[in-house]
């Protein structure tokens, strides 16, 4: 908030008054004229002296207002990461350690986003754990700390739409909305209630009202989970609940919001190239009022590309990143070239100009590298920039030389997938550390 200081000058009025009086000098006896009235002499009252009047101060030419949002894809914890996290003296469990490389960048945007691949559904649910015979992929639950860091770090905001939502079944999804509620982390994507789902989530991020949209292709056949009442509104649906999703972008519009992210969680994982349904789902969401879309789920880093619409009669041009790739995780395809554990770092400025408009003023990406380290004997994921100068890399331990090259490897990997043709790399002197 600009505030406007006026600096107040008192006004003081002189006025001298001189008068002429006739006497005796020492020594002498008056002499007063004979048959005269004696005359008395006045001198005229001086006009005021006015002081000149302060000039007003102007009046500051309104200027545009610029934001920053960050965003990346999936924060998972996976077994491995709980056990690196836990303090065995304590019984608490710490993940302060696996951020130290890109908390100061995180921290220095307007807005901070991701994905929470994870549920928090406590302790006596079940931490995270390998497939079951019964499961279709591995189940994930967090400890609560995990949003305590993530806060710390710089995170705002966090999609819960994604095939893990139910993990720990309805009271899993239900928790971990009372969890992120209880911290103060802004979240959507799952909800409690009709009312809740239908709510659309707006953020004023210093004057300009964001709107976010989140929704899941899948839920890893977790469908069972949930009765007919709760299948109507726990879990966004990006294909089956279609026309009710991109509906809500014209209720989130006309809740107020200036600007709208979506934050997908679509497409095949593994697959570095998006598909044809996906592609089309991005149209589908520029054509009902989403002005950028930040994909997940594939775990590995997808193309960028602006992508031209008719919106409201008119062309309208949004960003579109299909794939950010994992944040941290434990995943490996245990090859020199490990793109699983590649991921990006997407910042969009948004500008709000003199006339209230709002757009993408400009974007830009960085590679993220996750890597593993044994300290203290425990498994510690590490997340680092994959700056072209590597000694410009800050992190928990200090990274060897086969991690210096998996840097390099993360970085030429991700500007071959996503190249520079639509939205430029961060220069490393852009990357606070």
């Amino acid at each position: 908030m600009l505030k406007r200081y006026f600096r107040i000058i008192p006004l003081s009025l002189g006025l001298l008054l001189a008068a002429a009086l006739f006497g005796c000098s020492p020594g002498q006896q008056a002499q007063a004229p004979a048959a005269e009235t004696p005359a008395i002499t006045s001198a005229p009252t001086a006009a005021p002296t006015q002081e000149p009047t302060a000039a007003p101060t102007p009046t500051p030419e309104p200027t545009p207002t610029v934001v920053t949002i960050g965003a990346i894809g999936d924060v998972m914890v996976m077994a491995p990461q709980v056990n690196g996290a836990l303090n065995d003296e304590t019984g608490e469990y710490d993940f302060s350690r696996s951020f130290l490389g890109v908390a100061d960048q995180f921290r220095s945007v307007d807005l901070m986003c991701g994905n929470l691949e994870t549920t928090l559904s406590g302790e006596e649910a079940g931490y995270s754990k390998k497939k079951a015979t019964d499961e279709p992929a591995d189940t994930f639950n967090a400890p609560d700390s995990i949003i305590d860091t993530l806060k710390d770090v710089g995170f705002d905001f966090l999609s819960t739409a994604n095939n893990h939502a139910l993990d720990r079944k309805m009271p899993g999804l239900l928790r971990t909305l009372d969890v992120l509620d209880d911290k103060g982390m802004y979240h959507t994507g799952t909800a409690r209630s009709n009312e809740e789902r239908d709510t659309p989530l707006i953020i004023d991020v210093n004057g300009v009202k964001v709107g976010i949209i989140a929704a899941t292709e899948i839920i890893n056949k977790h469908d069972r989970y949930m009765n007919d009442e709760e299948t109507e509104y726990a879990v966004n649906r990006l294909y089956l609940q279609q026309e009710r999703l991109l509906a809500s972008v014209q209720t989130c519009r006309d809740a107020g919001a200036e600007f709208i992210i979506a934050y997908p969680h679509w497409d095949k994982e593994h697959k570095t190239s998006s598909n044809d349904r996906t592609r089309e789902m991005a149209k589908l969401l520029f054509e009902a009022g989403v002005d950028v879309i930040l994909g997940s789920h594939p775990h590995v880093v997808q193309s960028i590309e602006y992508m031209t619409v008719e919106r409201n009669g008119q062309p309208f041009t949004g960003l579109v990143v299909y794939s950010m790739g994992n944040f941290i995780s434990n995943m490996s395809n245990k090859t020199k070239v490990d793109p699983l554990k590649y991921g990006l770092y997407v910042q969009l400025s948004i500008e709000k100009a003199v006339d209230g408009t709002v757009s993408l003023k400009s974007a830009c990406y960085m590679p993220l590298l996750c890597f593993y380290h044994t300290v203290d004997g425990k498994y510690i994921h590490q997340v680092v920039p994959a700056l072209n100068d590597t000694s410009l890399i800050h992190s928990y331990s200090e990274l060897s030389d086969k991690d210096l090259e998996q840097v390099a490897l993360a970085r030429e990997t991700v500007i071959d997938i996503c190249t520079t043709d639509a939205i430029p790399v961060m220069d490393d002197a852009d990357w606070v550390s």
